[in-house]
């Protein structure tokens, strides 16, 4: 009995721990598939493209070494440059470096041609190029920019050993524009056919995060730190802008939807403004102590902060979406009931407390209104990929628009201008063997870092990683290359920098470290000959890199037009500008307005610093400058129909508003202020009864009282003395 009870208890113990075991097992297994999950998604991306980074250089050194070119490293280096995760990217950056290769050989051609026998028209022609190209850099976007730096450091590269020896101009041309090619095709090639990655998932990720990020600001309600999230949307719709640009080249959904995109770009920037619109004037009652107007919004708004939030989160699933956009139908729907119940229970109030109210009851309608367009699109779009019929959808979407500063583009300018010649007269004073290299690398950096928001900063990084390419370029010149007989060998010892490169490239906060590893590493490294045989030659180029770098800083330096208080004086200024021109533009749109607003703080540099004070400072001016600007061409627009007289007075209340935003003072601001007051008495007297129907009162009186509330309490925010 007892032998029987012991293995009774023995066979439980058994199975008690068989059971355990299993446990543990099936939680082992369900953490290496997360841990699987997790590196799959993290790191094998990474992983993936030091592969292809890897396998287009060796493909590009194979090429440039079958067909016997000069300078296989000048292929290389465009594999370097151009390589990406995304292979629309590669193929965007491919085909404008393809362009501004040829345009800038091209016009070395014409250079050597004209002023091959003197020097001195010759780099005056240069300098004047350089300064075109730079000045183009800074006007495009995207990989546009990058075609204008490619034209002008082409000239250092094909134009100047062209001077030399003039007889082979042309060859020197044709080579390098077969090297290049060999890098463009070799990298192009892997990218598509080795573990594709396509824009078009990339730009899903981007729409679905800046609908989260929206959905859960608007569903939140509250009316404070809304300064960040601007900036960040702000960096969403450029980003997403640079990918739309970039797919053109895939075969794929994004190239479809491309209109689509812009589209959706363009709802977002309207509905995100309205409610940053609207999230300050609840701001604004809350610091004057109208607590029953800020509260009756508030409640107005409450059924749709809730609709946009599923239990706590954004919409995902097309059914969640779908259900979304019927709440926000039938909230426009109830809208009208909901507000007359609110107004009624504020009656009591003084009229101005009841403006501002239908003020901010007006711009929800706005709200409610774009926020049904904008989801009309994003279920287009995330929901409904695959139907082709989008593409012969009539869209009215117009491009981002750009607001071009012509001051700091002649600044930078006449910087790479100034690079070049300074360069050439020391090639010229000293007979500089290098003095090529060094104004090839000063013309690079003076061009592509000109739109840099820090560019001193930028100049840091990327002459660290031009030491540690010099570094590199020694170690494999003298232990390394003169090891390597063959192709196999080659591709072995030149595979740590390229790796070293692809890996701190891969990571934003190196990737200048890397792009100057890469560059100094592939314009210095010797595949025909070691260090050995031309010491002299590896010096020489290494000083020539750090004097480059040097005259590159120094003259960033003498002229950091963004880092000046005058140029935040100045940005503050411009959009006040751009305020100005709604007022007297009768053309400017509300789209056209906003776009080259956005674009101006853009170019400023300040997406780049979302927690700066500064940029704190200029997107609360952005703020401003929208709000206000919104309302003057609300205000056109209410005018539109009405008859003569009430459109001069109208007109008459633009040109204060402009006057005064033109040259900012108490003076001028208690002017508008009074005539703002003189205007609502009279609407609101009556007097123009027989000539305007109630509704066109109402607008009218609407728009002008939140024109009144605007200025009298935000015009601090574009002051010049506001920084």
């Amino acid at each position: 009995m007892q032998r029987r009870h012991a293995l009774r208890q023995g066979w439980h113990a058994l199975a008690a721990g068989i059971a355990i075991l299993g446990h543990g097992g099936r939680w082992l297994a369900i953490c290496a598939q997360q841990a699987g999950l997790d590196w799959y998604r993290q790191d094998f991306p990474l992983i993936g493209y030091l592969f292809k980074y890897l396998l287009a250089s060796w493909l590009a050194l194979w090429l440039a070494l079958k067909m016997e070119m000069d300078q296989p490293a000048t292929a290389l280096l465009t594999v370097v440059i151009v390589m990406h995760f995304r292979s629309g990217m590669v193929i965007t950056k491919s085909y404008y470096r393809l362009i501004g290769t040829g345009i800038g050989i091209l016009f070395s051609l014409l250079l050597v041609a004209s002023f091959a026998q003197d020097r001195f028209p010759f780099f005056i022609a240069a300098a004047l190029w350089i300064g075109l190209c730079t000045a183009g850099s800074l006007v495009y976007r995207n990989f546009q920019s990058y075609g204008f730096v490619l034209a002008g450091y082409t000239l250092c590269i094909v134009g100047l050993p062209a001077t030399l020896t003039p007889w082979h101009t042309f060859q020197i041309a044709s080579t390098r524009m077969s090297e290049i090619g060999v890098g463009l095709l070799s990298a192009s090639l892997v990218s598509e056919l080795v573990l594709p990655q396509r824009l078009w998932e990339t730009i899903q990720a981007v729409v679905r995060g800046k609908f989260r990020d929206f959905s859960l600001l608007l569903g939140q309600g509250e009316a404070a730190g809304l300064n960040q999230p601007v900036l960040k949307f702000m960096q969403d719709l450029y980003q997403l802008e640079s990918f739309r640009a970039s797919a053109q080249f895939e075969t794929d959904d994004a190239r479809v939807h491309s209109t689509t995109i812009n589209q959706l770009n363009l709802q977002f920037m309207a509905v995100s403004t309205t409610y940053i619109v609207f999230q300050r004037l609840q701001q604004r009652l809350q610091r004057s102590g109208c607590k029953h107007d800020a509260e009756a919004l508030q409640e107005l708004m409450q059924p749709l902060a809730t609709a946009v939030l599923s239990k706590g989160q954004p919409a995902i699933s097309a059914p969640e979406l779908t259900q979304l956009q019927q709440a926000v139908a039938a909230y426009q729907q109830a809208f009208a009931t909901a507000f007359q119940r609110q107004r009624q229970a504020l009656s009591i109030l003084p009229e101005g407390q009841l403006l501002t109210f239908e003020s901010g009851a007006a711009l929800l309608q706005r709200l409610a209104a774009e926020l049904a367009a904008y989801l009309d699109t994003y279920v287009l779009l995330v929901a409904n990929p695959r139907k082709r019929q989008v593409a012969s959808r009539e869209f009215a979407a117009a491009q981002l628009q750009m607001h071009i500063d012509w001051l700091p583009v002649a600044i930078a300018a006449t910087r790479g201008a100034l690079t070049l010649l300074v360069l050439a007269v020391l090639w010229m004073t000293i007979d500089w063997p290098s003095g090529i290299l060094a104004m090839t690398l000063g013309v690079i950096t003076s061009t592509l870092f000109a739109g840099s928001p820090t560019p001193m900063a930028t100049l840091r990084q990327f002459t660290l990683g031009v030491v540690l390419g010099i570094v590199l370029v020694y170690l494999s010149n003298v232990f390394w290359l003169t090891a390597a007989h063959d192709y196999v060998m080659l591709c072995i010892v030149i595979a740590p920098a390229i790796l070293l490169t692809a890996w701190l490239i891969a990571r934003p906060a190196t990737a200048l470290v890397g792009a100057g590893l890469g560059i100094a590493y592939f314009l210095m490294v010797g595949f025909n000959q070691a260090l050995g045989d031309l010491p002299v030659r590896y010096f020489n180029d290494s000083i020539a890199l750090m004097i480059a770098l040097a005259v590159s800083a120094i003259l960033f330096s003498l002229t950091d037009y963004a880092a000046s208080p005058w140029a935040r004086r100045r940005l503050l200024a411009q959009l006040r500008g751009l305020v100005v021109e709604a007022c007297l533009n009768t053309t400017m749109t509300a789209a056209a307005f906003e776009m080259r607003a956005r674009d101006l703080i853009q170019r400023s540099g300040d997406l780049h610093r979302p927690q700066a004070a500064d940029s704190v400072h200029v997107a609360e001016a952005l703020c401003a400058a929208l709000e206000m600007g919104h309302a003057v061409l609300a205000l056109r627009t209410a005018a539109v129909a009405l008859p003569a007289q009430p459109q001069r007075l109208v007109q008459h209340t633009l040109l204060l508003v402009a006057h005064d935003y033109k040259q900012p003072s108490r003076k001028h601001q208690q002017q508008v202020l009074q005539w703002l007051d003189h205007f609502l008495v009279w609407l609101q007297g009556g007097e123009y009864a027989q000539s305007l129907s109630p509704t066109q009162v109402q607008k009218l009186v609407t728009q002008l009282h939140f024109v009144r509330l605007v200025i009298d309490t935000e015009m601090p925010a574009l002051s010049p003395r506001s920084l």
